[in-house]
């Protein structure tokens, strides 16, 4: 281990429906790093619905507490000696050997030199960590929005046609914004009013994205985004379809979960596509889940998008940003919100953020 990296470090972690602050100690502390890891140091963590879904023991896959990371690499295997010292934003997609909470002041992941390296997207030089720290929700976003267009090709549909995105929370907004940036209209629903209001009133989309009355049903194309694909958010969404529509699920799911005989769990996470019949009328349902690493170029480059009109989605995640907390705070706040969630996205600070560059 050099000698600059601290051996001692302060970290969230969850326990019992809790998150608490502990102090750990880097793991095989010697004077090389142990070949297969590295260190990464956060200055900026996003908070994800899904960290709060951990901290309550209803996720269901994946376990990637703290992934939303902005950081430095302080430390690597020689193997990935190039990339030490660059800023980089962490992908939680690709599977490593392990990794320790990104809601601290270092992370450790362990993996072979390729998972490593598909787990570190470099950032550009000169985009603050306020805008980068949602690289990783917007790659999802991405990877939602060009499946929505394959299946569109697939199905022979029109891609001129209105998306109905119905879900108006961090997910929703970012598929809107990515859909709003490409070129493609989209209308932003959702059950209540609240989360509608709310971006509206912090100018996050264009107002066009949030008029429902300029855009009624029946839609030809609808994204499900809300936190889970219940049996009453799908039964609304089909209500607005129209006949041989298609029905996109990237809302929360879980083993089990059915609509009709399509086990939709299954299909979100291959990404299938499949034809539903009822006496209403003839539908198709696809699946979206995660992203890759082309979809967190994407999303960087969106980002640095000039704005137009007065929006940009790098304009458009900052105004969804509604507080920085420190690491001493963040432990209570996640454990006060794991049941509830909020509006807009919470950030957890860890280091001071470097000034882009002039």
């Amino acid at each position: 281990m050099t000698a600059h990296l601290a051996t001692t470090y302060r970290r969230i972690d969850h326990r019992d429906h809790t998150a608490f602050l502990t102090t750990a100690t880097v793991a095989g502390v010697s004077s090389v790093l142990a070949t297969g890891n590295v260190v990464l140091a956060p200055r900026a963590v996003g908070v994800c619905r899904s960290d709060l879904r951990e901290i309550s023991g209803i996720r269901f896959g994946r376990r990637d507490f703290g992934h939303e990371i902005i950081g430095s690499i302080l430390d690597c295997t020689p193997a990935l000696a190039n990339l030490r010292g660059r800023t980089v934003v962490f992908d939680p997609h690709p599977k490593l050997a392990h990794r320790t909470s990104g809601f601290a002041e270092l992370v450790e992941l362990t993996g072979d030199s390729n998972q490593l390296r598909a787990a570190l997207v470099p950032v550009p030089a000169g985009l603050p960590d306020r805008v980068a720290v949602f690289a990783e929700p917007l790659a999802c976003a991405v990877h939602c929005a060009t499946r929505l267009h394959t299946a569109t090709a697939d199905l022979a549909l029109s891609p001129e046609t209105t998306i109905a995105v119905f879900g108006a929370g961090m997910a929703g907004t970012l598929i809107s914004t990515v859909l709003t940036a490409t070129g493609h209209r989209s209308v932003l629903l959702n059950p209540s009013s609240p989360r509608i209001e709310f971006l509206r009133s912090r100018r996050a989309m264009p107002s066009g994205v949030l008029d429902s009355h300029q855009h009624c049903p029946p839609f030809q194309r609808i994204v499900v985004a809300t936190a889970a694909a219940t049996p009453q958010v799908l039964a609304t969404c089909l209500d607005m379809l129209a006949d041989d529509g298609l029905l996109l699920i990237f809302a929360g799911t879980r083993p089990g979960d059915r609509l009709d005989t399509i086990d939709i769990d299954r299909l979100r996470r291959t990404e299938d596509l499949h034809e539903l019949s009822r006496s209403s009328g003839r539908y198709h349902l696809a699946g979206s889940h995660g992203a890759t690493r082309a979809d967190f170029h994407t999303a960087l480059k969106l980002l640095q998008q000039a704005p137009d009109a007065g929006w940009s989605p790098s304009l458009c995640v900052e105004r969804l940003t509604t507080q920085v907390l420190g690491l001493d705070a963040a432990a209570d706040y996640l454990t006060a919100n794991a049941a509830r969630g909020g509006l807009g996205k919470t950030i957890v600070q860890i280091r001071p953020p470097i000034p882009p560059e002039s």
